[in-house]
């Protein structure tokens, strides 16, 4: 009878091989389908993501493995940093918000510690991605082609094409970018029927990064193209496709323009409301003004808090009194949060927060990656995102930007060394 409770326990066993990884890669299936179907099986995923790590390494060596990640020790600390400005933070109830919305920063790394996937279901998860943004593509691309003329108006007001997400088109138009880049990768190591799926899923893509013309992707999508071009041209095997890959570099925004109404419609509307910026002017209706303006309201706060911030519970707040005496026509909607990251932790933890920020995102391109150039380009992408835009304090933020740099740091391994073999 005593052997009967050893024998369940062992088939239960969370530490043997085939049970963690497909009860790990089953646990990032879930999420990256939370991430287009639902928020709440998206914030689960998450939390027993983070739960199956100790179990199945066990308390001690998970903790021992956890010590020595980097990224555990970088985002980790992007989340403490709010955790500590509550002992200062006057309104409890928005930084208990702040530091639920921010715990997967801290959640995922330390999910991911000690993960074991196999190259096969890698590959199925990265392709499941694709997959799930394809679809979704075409489902916000699908009211363009019925009603072209009014989409393009709503573009010459600074509206856009409705996204999944939650209509969070920032980090969709991110997304769409990092499955171009994974793409790209696979490129590397494909077949040649392979290549023809790839380069067609790509060019869709591209296509509609420039329809739905959302800036930071567009941004990170040319600066990644021109990083690839500058490693061609150092490559000799590879230099002379380097010259035609930059022409077509410089021609496909032109071409773009050209043949994209909503591409040549958010240039023209960027032009006009930055004619208003330059002027130091505020457009009503327009996001450029107000988000340089917030920059400077952000500025004004650290300046009168300068040590530690006002606690990221009381930012809201504290932008709206410095709102309130530099630009008091603005309503309540129009007062937004500091227009990127560093502002964000600057507000919130003064000096300490913009260093240790600072500090993070430093130490992000030193990290040791079978290809230090994929890994820093990617790693430039993300910081670019964090410069333009706060995807730290938004959801689907604080759920991709870690996820994305963990799948791809340890993807560049199995990536490098089938490149090696090929």
């Amino acid at each position: 009878m005593n052997s009967i409770p050893k024998v369940m326990k062992s088939s239960f066993n969370l530490r043997k091989p085939e049970l963690a990884q497909l009860l790990a890669a089953g646990t990032v299936v879930a999420m990256i389908g939370g991430l287009f179907f639902s928020r709440a099986i998206l914030s689960v995923g998450i939390f027993i993501f983070f739960l199956l790590a100790p179990l199945r390494l066990g308390w001690r060596q998970w903790l021992h493995q956890a010590s020595r990640d980097p990224l555990v020790w970088i985002f980790s600390l992007a989340w403490l940093l709010p955790v500590l400005s509550g002992f200062w933070s006057d309104d409890a109830s928005s930084w208990m918000d702040v530091v639920r919305i921010k715990l997967p920063l801290m959640l995922l790394p330390l999910g991911w510690v000690g993960l074991s996937i196999s190259e096969r279901w890698r590959q199925r998860i990265g392709w499941m991605l694709v997959s799930f943004v394809f679809v979704s593509v075409l489902y916000s691309w699908m009211p363009w082609w019925m009603q072209s003329g009014a989409i393009q108006q709503d573009y010459l007001r600074g509206k856009t094409l409705l996204t999944p997400l939650d209509n969070d088109r920032v980090r969709f138009s991110w997304l769409i970018v990092a499955v171009l880049f994974w793409l790209q990768l696979q490129w590397a190591v494909a077949t040649a029927r392979l290549r023809w799926l790839i380069g067609v899923i790509s060019i869709f893509f591209v296509l509609y990064l420039h329809a739905l013309a959302v800036r930071i992707g567009l941004l990170c999508f040319y600066m990644l193209a021109l990083f690839w071009i500058l490693r061609w041209i150092s490559s000799p095997s590879l230099r002379k496709w380097a010259i035609p890959a930059l022409l077509l570099f410089l021609f496909i925004p032109l071409l773009m323009y050209w043949t994209v109404p909503t591409f040549r419609a958010r240039i023209d509307y960027i032009r006009y409301d930055w004619s208003y910026t330059f002027q130091g002017k505020y457009l009503p209706g327009g996001n450029d003004a107000i988000r340089v303006q917030s920059l400077q309201v952000a500025g004004e706060v650290i300046r009168d808090h300068p040590a530690y911030g006002v606690g990221f519970g009381d930012i809201r707040s504290a932008m709206d009194s410095v709102y309130q005496r530099v630009n008091p026509n603005l309503s309540e909607t129009e007062r937004i949060y500091p227009a990127n990251e560093w502002a964000v932790y600057g507000v919130g933890m003064g000096w300490i927060g913009l260093i240790a920020f600072s500090v993070g995102v430093i130490v992000l391109f030193f990290i040791r990656t079978a290809d230090p150039f994929r890994w820093r380009s990617w790693v430039l992408a993300t910081v670019l995102s964090l410069v333009t835009d706060i995807g730290l304090e938004v959801q689907y933020g604080v759920f991709l930007i870690p996820f994305l740099l963990l799948f791809l740091r340890d993807a560049s391994v199995s990536w490098k060394n089938q490149e090696i073999r090929s």
